[in-house]
C-alpha cells in the first residue's frame, strides 16, 4: 500500500521515493543546499532514509517524495519534497524543498503547491512552516513569499554551520486556517 501518493503540476511531478532512486538522490545529496551541510558519503546511506519514508508516510510523522521534472515519458529527478514535524493533533507539517541547481524556483513553488493541497485536503492540515537557514538562496524567501508564506520568527544562531560557527534560521508559516473554516459546516443560528 502506498501512502504517498503520486501527485502532477505543469512541467513535473512528485511521487513516493523508491529504492531505485537511489543513486539520482546521492547526486541530489552531493550539493547540499544548507549551510554546513556535509554532502552524503555513500550511496548506500540513502536506503535508510527510502525505507524510513514509507514508515513515516504510514504513521503520520512526515511524507517524502521524489521531485522529477520534465515530460511524462523522460521525467528527471532533481529535488526532493519533505514534509516533516508532522503534528496531526495540531494539524501542522513543516516542509522543506531540495533541489539540485538546475530545479528552477517556478518548479519548487509548484511542488510546494501540490504538495500543501495534497495534506490540507486528505489530512486536513492547515498550518504549514518552512525554515530558511541565513546563507541558502535568496530567492526562496520570493518563492514562499508568493505561496503565501509569512515570517513568523528569526532564531539567531540556531542552524550549527560548523565547529564553530552558527547562521539563523528564518521560520516561515502559511495558515489556510480562513480556507479550514470554509470547509467546515456551519452552524444553524436558531
Amino acid at each position: 500500500m502506498k501512502f504517498t501518493p503520486e501527485l502532477t503540476f505543469e512541467g513535473g511531478r512528485v511521487r513516493p521515493l523508491e529504492p531505485e532512486d537511489r543513486d539520482a538522490l546521492f547526486g541530489l545529496f552531493q550539493h547540499p543546499e544548507l549551510p554546513g551541510q556535509r554532502p552524503v558519503q555513500q550511496p548506500e546511506q540513502l536506503d535508510r532514509m527510502i525505507e524510513l519514508s514509507v514508515q513515516m508516510a504510514a504513521t503520520q510523522r512526515g511524507m517524502m517524495w521524489a521531485l522529477e521534472v520534465g515530460e511524462p515519458d523522460n521525467y528527471q529527478l532533481l529535488g526532493m519534497v519533505s514534509g516533516y514535524e508532522w503534528q496531526p493533533s495540531l494539524l501542522r507539517v513543516m516542509f522543506r524543498v531540495d533541489g539540485l541547481p538546475e530545479l528552477s524556483m517556478q518548479h519548487r513553488f509548484d511542488a510546494l503547491q501540490v504538495c500543501m493541497s495534497f495534506m490540507a485536503e486528505k489530512y486536513h492540515l492547515f498550518n504549514f512552516g518552512y525554515q530558511w537557514i541565513e546563507g541558502q538562496n535568496p530567492e526562496i524567501i520570493s518563492m514562499l513569499e508568493s505561496s503565501g508564506f509569512q515570517q513568523a520568527a528569526r532564531l539567531r544562531d540556531a542552524w550549527r554551520t560548523g565547529e564553530s560557527s552558527f547562521a539563523d534560521v528564518v521560520q516561515f508559516h502559511h495558515l489556510k486556517a480562513d480556507e479550514h473554516r470554509q470547509n467546515q459546516p456551519q452552524e444553524s443560528a436558531q
